[in-house]
């Protein structure tokens, strides 16, 4: 799958995206986190020439102070130039009432490529353009979840001034011959409709998608793994998740205050740091579980439903990690019943949870992992080690 990055100004186009979508606008000031808080802040060139050659002498000067090129930049259409964030992880140019300078003193003309687009993604297949929301904006988590009626993908003209391209696909390339990713299309809607099937329980459906999944995989993803035989399936969740975890280092390298305090519900709800053995651990998060989550989870399926057909859609799912459709599919459940986990955790300290709580995992879970440089990666290949990368494994997480 190629990928490219533009930058176009003033295009009509046609473009396919989640039903959600049009009711988003950023909230700015009232909003809970920023973007512009906890992660780096590309400046592509065009943006980047013309912080300097402006005539505010004031934003001048903030330009020269906190603005500079990028000697690593891998595209100049994103990341030319870089702000230099504070110690606090805040872009500089962001006040105290969490608005941007940059935009109240010269205009949204010049945010930068990156700036302008955000939480937007576009992705281009076969000449189609889509468009869908980055889960790492609390807004866009909320606008997605406001409906429980099953998304819809509409097509409509849209006029685009900047964006950035996440991906480009055109599958009748002759690199794509012998590839699945020729059906990534035909497959992600099978995909989709199979998880918007509300006659059955979600973790049938996901069970389902990954019978059907594995019946068009290549050979390499169907090979025959040894028996897990667990007898107790919470305590192997339990030590899965915990060790998925604590592979991040929440406490000392993750910058978001609200997924280390999260993180700090999980390590309090069910003992963590404490020396009992994994299975009296397993009995606090199995208590959560049954007696919190799962009971919200029932009246309320459409959330996860729905967090699940937008990242289907935004990330050319199954082919979201690589080529591998097993593995693609592989990675989502583990995204899903990780953030499952997260929620038991607020359940246990809290005695409930509700749909703020549901925004909150959704969107810090996405920002810190989805944006994180290795986890997902070294998270797949842990799984592969171990042998996991199987139908019983993913049984085991969807129980």
């Amino acid at each position: 799958m190629g990928r490219t990055n533009k930058y176009i100004m003033k295009k009509m186009t046609r473009i396919l995206s989640p039903s959600y979508l049009k009711n988003f606008k950023c909230i700015g000031s009232e909003c809970e986190d920023s973007c512009c808080i906890g992660w780096d802040i590309d400046i592509d060139k065009l943006t980047y020439r013309r912080y300097f050659r402006t005539k505010d002498t004031q934003m001048k000067k903030a330009f020269v102070e906190h603005v500079y090129k990028n000697d690593d930049s891998d595209c100049d259409e994103i990341d030319y130039g870089r702000v230099r964030i504070n110690e606090k992880k805040w872009c500089p140019f962001l006040n105290k009432e969490k608005l941007c300078n940059i935009y109240s003193n010269l205009g949204e003309d010049y945010l930068s490529n990156v700036c302008y687009s955000f939480p937007r993604v576009y992705n281009i297949i076969d000449n189609v353009y889509e468009c869908s929301l980055y889960m790492s904006c609390p807004e866009a988590v909320r606008q997605m979840l406001s409906n429980d009626e099953p998304i819809k993908f509409v097509e409509e003209d849209v006029f685009l001034e900047k964006y950035i391209i996440q991906s480009f696909l055109d599958s009748k390339e002759s690199q794509w011959k012998n590839s699945p990713l020729r059906k990534l299309k035909e497959i992600r809607s099978l995909s989709i409709g199979i998880v918007q099937d509300r006659k059955i329980s979600l973790s049938r459906r996901l069970l389902r998608l990954g019978t059907r999944l594995s019946e068009i995989s290549s050979p390499k993803d169907l090979q025959e793994k040894s028996c897990l035989n667990i007898s107790d399936y919470y305590t192997f969740q339990m030590g899965f998740f915990k060790k998925a975890v604590d592979s991040l280092h929440v406490f000392t390298e993750i910058d978001s205050d609200v997924f280390i305090e999260l993180t700090g519900m999980l390590h309090r709800g069910f003992l963590l740091d404490e020396n009992i053995a994994l299975t009296e651990k397993a009995k606090l998060y199995r208590k959560a579980r049954e007696t919190i989550v799962e009971p919200f989870l029932k009246s309320n399926s459409y959330i996860f439903e729905h967090y699940l057909v937008n990242f289907m859609f935004q990330g050319n799912f199954p082919f979201t990690e690589n080529e591998s459709a097993f593995e693609g599919y592989l990675m989502i459940i583990a995204r899903y019943a990780l953030m499952k986990f997260y929620l038991a955790g607020i359940g246990s300290v809290n005695g409930t949870i509700n749909k703020e709580d549901v925004v909150l995992v959704i969107q810090a879970f996405t920002k810190t992992v989805e944006h994180h440089r290795t986890f997902i990666f070294d998270l797949l290949e842990d799984i592969k080690q171990r042998e996991f990368d199987n139908m019983e494994f993913i049984t085991l997480l969807l129980k």
